[in-house]
């Protein structure tokens, strides 16, 4: 049988292993799905592109992704591990009206991830057309917001933190350059494929960060209970 330590320490790491493997899987299934794509570009195209089965040219640009299939799924399970892992995180951070703000921006950012896996870019119809930047935003913008509330609750990991403030300030600061490119149709210094990577990398560096932190804290303190799970003991 499990000692109480060793089961209070359980929330935090399963939320570790979730957001390791949902950005993991994310960043491989972009990186598999380019690789099948002629000609595509990481500076130049939307991350969307690859997800999107179009015949014909779009603003002169040929969207027609051979494993759009593999993109989707990795749009899916990065909102639905990034999901999972923020429920598992929110039963060790303190209580108070953060807890339920940072599981609601996590919610929006896989439905946004799940709209985006839906409904892809490129395509005539207005469901689509409407439904796609919809749910770009939530995933982008829920995704940054809800490491800027983690960040904000993480009081005791201090390394986290400032990675939090630090990947969320870039990833927003990218998402207003991105809508600034894409609604004038000039380029703010990059291309809109960076903006648009950085405004998503961001969310997934820090899902990487918060996992490598929480894994290595918990191998360096055998004996010892980390704080956020001391944090949901002292709740109890």
């Amino acid at each position: 049988m499990a000692r109480p330590s060793e089961l209070r320490r359980e929330p935090p790491m399963t939320a570790a292993v979730l957001w390791a493997l949902g950005s993991t899987w994310y960043l491989i299934s972009e990186a598999v799905a380019a690789s099948a794509f002629p000609n595509y570009s990481y500076s130049h195209d939307y991350i969307s592109d690859l997800g999107a089965v179009r015949e014909d040219p779009l603003d002169e640009r040929r969207i027609d992704s051979p494993l759009a299939e593999v993109m989707n799924l990795g749009f899916l399970h990065q909102g639905l591990f990034f999901l999972l892992g923020a429920v598992f995180l929110a039963r060790a951070l303190p209580a108070g009206r953060g807890r339920p703000a940072f599981l609601v921006l996590a919610v929006v950012h896989a439905a946004g991830n799940g709209l985006v896996a839906t409904f892809h870019s490129g395509h005539a119809d207005d469901v689509s057309a409407a439904l796609h930047p919809v749910g770009a935003v939530m995933a982008i913008l829920g995704g940054n917001l809800a490491t800027i509330t983690a960040a904000l609750l993480l009081r005791d990991h201090a390394g986290t933190r400032i990675a939090g403030f630090t990947l969320s300030g870039i990833g927003l600061t990218s998402l207003l350059a991105l809508g600034f490119a894409t609604t004038s149709g000039t380029s703010l210094l990059f291309d809109v494929g960076t903006w648009e990577r950085g405004s998503v990398y961001a969310i997934t560096t820090w899902q990487l960060v918060a996992a490598t932190v929480v894994l290595t804290t918990r191998c360096s303190r055998t004996g010892e209970v980390p704080v956020l799970d001391r944090q949901a003991e002292i709740r109890r």
